[in-house]
């Protein structure tokens, strides 16, 4: 199984820290924040770790890579985009990154900013019960932090349901950037690109995907962090150095 770590964005509002440096390569506790995401996935063992980029900061990532000396097979894919504006979004990446790696699935995700103490081989077990998408839940316990994340309805382990930024969260399970794609996730994704869905947020596949096929869902107890802004940074920076 390939293992796939977004890291294409520009972080705007973490500014000035990520100007010249992109988030994922950002201090905490004295390592690059994207070493605390990959020493996370060794415990799936996936055959290789693919890191998708933006071409603006692609240089930084080249360097990372020749320096990592850890046991994970890395590759860089560059998305061909200098600013904001010329971006794909995320699923748009994805969806050359599929085709350029030929990644057929199954295939694990990972947010270069998503930092957590789970166990992510649940989500491995989970699939290998089921042949289904697997999608990582973590319960944020308080309605009016749910307003802030993508939060799924589940029953039986099944997401039947899933909003973005609910304005009146029907529950408080919010959707992580740990995603487990089947072989029919994916071409679920790309009839979902090809039909000309959102490109950008991947709340908004999960939302369309679950009208088309049981998505199961791991929900994960501990801690976990989606470094956003300057505030998330921090608190991950306390909880690592503690």
């Amino acid at each position: 199984m390939d293992s796939i770590v977004l890291a294409g964005g520009f972080a705007k509002r973490m500014w000035p820290l990520t100007k010249n440096t992109p988030k994922q390569l950002l201090d905490l506790a004295g390592k690059p924040m994207l070493t605390h995401v990959l020493k996370s996935l060794e415990n799936i063992s996936p055959q290789r770790v693919i890191i998708s980029v933006n071409s603006f900061f692609a240089s930084n990532f080249e360097k990372y890579i020749q320096t990592y000396e850890g046991p994970l097979n890395l590759e860089l894919f560059v998305e061909s985009s200098n600013n904001e504006e010329e971006k794909l979004g995320a699923l748009g990446a994805l969806n050359l990154l599929f085709s350029e790696f030929s990644i057929k699935g199954p295939v694990f995700i990972a947010g270069g900013d998503n930092l957590s103490n789970f166990d992510l081989n649940q989500m491995i077990r989970k699939y290998q019960e089921t042949k289904k998408d697997v999608i990582g839940l973590y319960d944020v316990e308080d309605i009016e932090l749910a307003k802030l994340y993508g939060i799924a309805e589940t029953s039986n382990e099944s997401i039947i349901d899933f909003y973005e930024k609910p304005n009146s969260p029907k529950s408080t399970l919010a959707a992580t950037a740990y995603w487990l794609l089947s072989a029919n996730g994916i071409t679920n994704f790309l009839n979902y690109i090809n039909s000309g869905g959102d490109r950008d947020a991947l709340g908004n596949f999960l939302a369309w995907n679950i009208q088309k096929d049981d998505i199961k869902s791991v929900s994960f107890r501990g801690v976990w962090y989606d470094i956003g802004d300057l505030e998330s940074y921090n608190a991950a920076q306390k909880w690592l150095s503690n």
